[in-house]
């Protein structure tokens, strides 16, 4: 049964204004063109003001407020937008500022609460085909648990340094398409699941943690070990995880760009073509064969799988 919201839930998200939701959980989103104006890190022809309009001049489309935001740049639903923005803790109004703010510390990473069980997620995460070896095998590792938040379950995904501490997060509900970023995540810590080798030398890029875990299922579905190899899931069209990861990990040598096949996918895997190339990586440009990512690559290749062979 499909959830609403209340027409005060609607009042309270539409009354979020973008500049104070970005420098509270975007902040590295955030770079400054002038006194009055921001672009965004992702997209540089997105524009934000200080009097709470923004543009994308790319894709012709601007508004104002968190909830357009949300809606219209990072594809959430009504529903899920309005519940997200209502989860958050209160945000004030940010004052027109003339001039560029000073700088202020990170925030500390903001987890959810555990659940007792993750197994509403194994089941969620299960029924989109990924392998529940694989799934084990990140919660023991700590990079995915289960969170309730208004009575909803969510999976949260998790980003870790090196030494094995937290630094991002990001949440996905079990239950239509609620998406959200965890306050004071570090976009240079994506999620990921390193190869089991010390010397394996070939990355995996995705853009989200489901399409990185079934694009290990897909491995495994083939015969494969699939932690021959490092994945990662840059959490939007950046280059913040896919630099500091290649950083951490000097013996990668080629990379494997999993990015979605719609426009935005395409143009940005050229763009980490042109860029990594000059690097002196050797990269492979692989993107879905079946549906817009690799989530919907691997359900079409489970389902010709259980589809009744016919006979002549």
């Amino acid at each position: 049964m499909r959830q609403k919201v209340t027409e005060e839930q609607i009042r309270q998200a539409k009354s979020v204004d973008l500049l104070s939701y970005m420098r509270q959980y975007e902040p590295r989103e955030l770079i400054r063109t002038d006194p009055h104006d921001y672009k965004t890190a992702t997209h540089s022809s997105l524009c934000i003001s200080d009097n709470g309009l923004w543009h994308w001049f790319s894709r012709g489309i601007g508004g104002r407020g968190a909830l357009n935001y949300l809606i219209q740049v990072k594809g959430m639903d009504f529903v899920s937008a309005v519940r997200h923005l209502c989860e958050l803790d209160p945000l004030g109004p940010v004052p027109f500022q003339p001039v560029k703010a000073p700088e202020r510390a990170r925030d500390a990473l903001a987890l959810p609460v555990p659940d007792k069980s993750a197994e509403t997620s194994l089941q969620y995460l299960s029924r989109r085909g990924i392998d529940k070896g694989i799934l084990k095998h990140c919660i023991a590792q700590g990079l995915l648990y289960q969170t309730t938040r208004g009575g909803f379950k969510n999976c949260v995904f998790v980003g870790r340094d090196r030494h094995g501490n937290p630094r991002s997060a990001c949440i996905r509900g079990c239950q239509g398409s609620f998406r959200g970023e965890c306050r004071g995540s570090d976009k240079r810590y994506s999620f990921s699941i390193p190869a089991a080798s010390q010397d394996a030398a070939t990355l995996e890029v995705y853009e989200a943690p489901i399409d990185a875990l079934s694009g290990a299922t897909l491995r495994l579905l083939g015969g494969n070990d699939w932690r021959r190899v490092h994945y990662l899931a840059l959490g939007g069209l950046n280059y913040l995880g896919l630099d500091h990861y290649l950083e951490q990990h000097p013996e990668i040598r080629n990379l494997r760009l999993r990015l979605d096949s719609d426009e935005r996918g395409r143009e940005f895997s050229e763009r980490l073509l042109e860029r990594y190339a000059a690097q002196g990586y050797r990269l492979q440009n692989d993107p879905p064969r079946v549906g817009k990512d690799y989530n919907e690559y691997l359900t079409a290749v489970l389902s010709r799988a259980k589809a009744p062979r016919q006979t002549r």
